[in-house]
């Protein structure tokens, strides 16, 4: 089984059961509604049952049928993929592939399409877990081929043309140790379909609370698009970083 079959094995019985909390909830709305408010398209990879922007309208790129077909059923714009996407150039105001790419064995050419569908005024919001050095048995277990090194993903950005913003960081929860014991636990979980989906309930819950704290003006990416300053601000950080990153071209914030 290859890492995208391992994935929709892992993910389509948990979208199939939970059901899709309001956009609004979710702790990233107030900035992706500012970037949606003058109008555009809105796409969003990946998100299962757990998309962050307006279901309704909405378009939505996905390997799980029972995902898609929850979105469809709610007004939403679904195809089924991971890798090229069937969507001309500069189409979408907001893409969003939150907690998605580590997922991705070739993630190069998914950075690639999340670009080329962007219109130069656009934005790009996406998650991933980052510090390599982190990687346990629980990210297998729930997926994860990689975890990110901050400083070479800002510059593979770079090269695609887009400038991280701005960003926020989930302290990491878990020492090595515990992180090979969780992932052993969801292991020996996996066919008990009433115990994985409870535990899913309860990181959506705490996902719902968190505080995304941005950098202030002095930290923000946004004031140089140079990747090694951009990536200055993540030492000593580990965990899960939240990123806000725009076109090159588009001017930006001070």
């Amino acid at each position: 089984m290859d890492a995208l079959d391992k994935n929709q094995d892992i993910y389509d019985r948990i979208w199939a059961t939970l059901p899709s909390p309001q956009h609004t909830a979710w702790p990233i709305w107030p900035d992706l509604s500012r970037e949606l408010a003058a109008g555009g398209r809105a796409l969003e990879l990946g998100c299962g049952v757990l998309p962050r922007i307006p279901i309704a309208g909405g378009y939505f790129a996905d390997l799980s049928p029972a995902a898609l077909d929850k979105l469809h059923g709610l007004g939403g714009h679904c195809v089924r993929s991971a890798g090229s996407l069937p969507f001309s150039d500069r189409t979408f105001q907001v893409v969003c592939a939150f907690e998605v790419l580590e997922h991705i064995p070739d993630d190069e050419r998914t950075l690639a399409e999340l670009s080329r569908v962007l219109v130069p005024s656009g934005a790009l919001f996406f998650s991933v877990p980052v510090e390599p050095a982190l990687f346990t048995r629980f990210d297998t277990a729930v997926g994860h081929v990689r975890r990110y090194d901050a400083k070479v993903l800002a510059a593979r950005l770079a090269e695609k043309g887009l400038v991280i913003e701005r960003w926020a960081t989930q302290p990491n929860n878990f020492s090595p140790m515990m992180g090979h014991l969780a992932g052993a636990f969801l292991d020996a979980t996996r066919r008990l379909p009433r115990l994985t989906v409870w535990l899913k309930r309860k990181a959506i819950a705490g996902e719902l609370q968190l505080k995304l704290t941005w950098p202030t003006a002095t930290q923000t990416v946004a004031s140089s698009p140079s990747p090694a300053a951009a990536t200055q601000v993540h030492e000593n950080r580990r965990g899960i970083d939240s990123f806000f990153s725009i076109p090159q071209e588009r001017p930006r914030r001070k």
